[in-house]
């Protein structure tokens, strides 16, 4: 499914896209796991390596620190999942498509303590088991 813009990509969303670094022949598929800044970016990866390939062929591209990061969750051959860092003006947008949205559906249940929070998370699972299901903090 084609993708007009990097900023049309939603938290959920399964991507594939390949890069603007001309070192890095991989594409790319994995989910969105959050959009966030430089500070935050670089707790994940070494994005000033990365940033400085891209920037050696783009040179309009601006400071690292002012790009738009995104965390995509990767699922390796071995079914384990890594996070890995992509700004989203590093994204090749002629390469970017969108695999699949997710869809998800907020329940906010308040005045609850953890035990009980889990106990309902549990409940959930087992009368919803097609569902993924998490509690967010």
């Amino acid at each position: 499914m084609a993708v007009e813009s990097v900023n049309d990509l939603l938290l959920g969303d399964v991507i594939q896209f390949k890069t603007l670094n001309p070192h890095d022949n991989i594409v790319w598929t994995g989910k969105i796991a959050a959009f966030c800044n430089y500070d935050v970016a670089r707790r994940f990866s070494d994005v000033d390596s990365f940033y400085q390939e891209v920037k050696r062929n783009y040179s309009s591209i601006q400071d690292k620190e002012v790009l738009n990061y995104l965390l995509l969750e990767v699922t390796q051959t071995d079914a384990s999942i890594v996070t890995i860092v992509a700004a989203k003006e590093w994204i090749d947008p002629s390469t970017l498509e969108k695999v699949s949205s997710n869809t998800y559906t907020d329940i906010r249940i308040y005045n609850i303590d953890k035990n009980k929070a889990q106990d309902i998370l549990s409940y959930i699972r087992t009368a919803y088991p097609n569902y993924n299901a998490e509690i967010l903090a």
